[in-house]
């Protein structure tokens, strides 16, 4: 994060994603979405706005040995998150108290050998509430809360739905350094616990992820990498659950190219490939990142 020019906002928030491990193969978090973003709390106080818009393809789902399934998949999902964070003025300790709201729009194709289906509605929106601590003009450490909501329409007959019908609580850590002429890196590490479908009686097992970023700093170009690595620790529950449990694993990376326009304006790119996936589908996220200080 340059410290001199901070318009990021946190990227430790959930947001709806149709590609991943767990109950129909989906999260309530996308893997890979902190990109540099993660850790990144501007030390100054007042109210930042992130649109994250996210598109992601695949045309295999692997078993849980990382083959693809020989059966007809295909899955496409356009996603328009918007974070709204606040940074207080509120200390605790040599901590800054802040808070943020994101709320996910979702447009989601599926085509399976069991049947076709589409969605367009809101999905389940997120809370944060966190801890910020800035040592030094290059460094942020930054732990926090997410709780994911079940605010998306569910429908346990449809094979496409951009809720999932289901709470998850969140804790996450941050860690975010830059050198505004050098190195930059950044990592977010998350826990998720899920809550039961009460609609199906089926409780996705938890999972860890961990999202990183490492670049360099050009005057306002920053060129990198980013991606993701996810892994499903207990195992999915209920009637239809999987015999093995269905623990999902998956790593993704790709290249990231961000433009900062002013103080107050930044604009970013990245693509992430799966390398590899266990139980999930096997594709490819284009994100689009928008980041401005109110």
């Amino acid at each position: 994060m340059k410290i001199h020019t901070s318009i990021l906002v946190a990227a430790l928030a959930c947001s709806a994603a149709p590609a991943f491990a767990a109950e129909n193969g989906n999260s309530q978090y996308a893997p890979g979405a902190s990109q540099f973003y993660g850790g990144a709390i501007p030390p100054y106080e007042g109210f930042y706005f992130l649109s994250q818009t996210s598109y992601f393809s695949a045309n295999r789902t692997n078993d849980g040995d990382g083959n693809e399934v020989p059966i007809d998949f295909s899955v496409k999902a356009a996603v328009e998150t918007m974070r709204f964070m606040y940074v207080s003025d509120i200390k605790i300790g040599e901590a800054q108290l802040w808070g943020q709201l994101v709320l996910p729009v979702i447009h989601l194709d599926l085509d399976t050998a069991f049947g076709s289906d589409n969605a367009f509605n809101i999905g389940d929106a997120t809370t944060t509430i966190g801890l910020a601590w800035h040592p030094d003009r290059h460094q942020t450490f930054v732990m926090g809360l997410d709780v994911g909501i079940p605010t998306g329409p569910y429908d346990e007959n449809a094979l496409a739905n951009t809720g999932l019908n289901h709470w998850s609580f969140q804790p996450t850590l941050g860690y975010h350094y830059s050198d505004p002429e050098g190195l930059e890196f950044a990592a977010a590490a998350r826990m998720i616990f899920n809550t039961e479908n009460t609609a199906t009686d089926y409780e996705s097992g938890n999972e860890f992820v961990l999202d990183y970023a490492a670049g360099w700093n050009f005057g306002k170009i920053r060129a990198g990498a980013v991606g993701y690595f996810i892994k499903q620790f207990t195992d999915d529950e209920g009637p239809t659950a999987a015999a093995d449990g269905h623990r999902g694993e998956g790593f993704a990376i790709g290249p990231s190219l961000t433009y900062s326009f002013n103080p107050g304006l930044q604009l970013s790119a990245s693509w992430q490939h799966d390398v590899y996936s266990e139980n999930r589908s096997q594709g490819d996220s284009v994100w689009v990142n928008f980041a401005t200080k109110f």
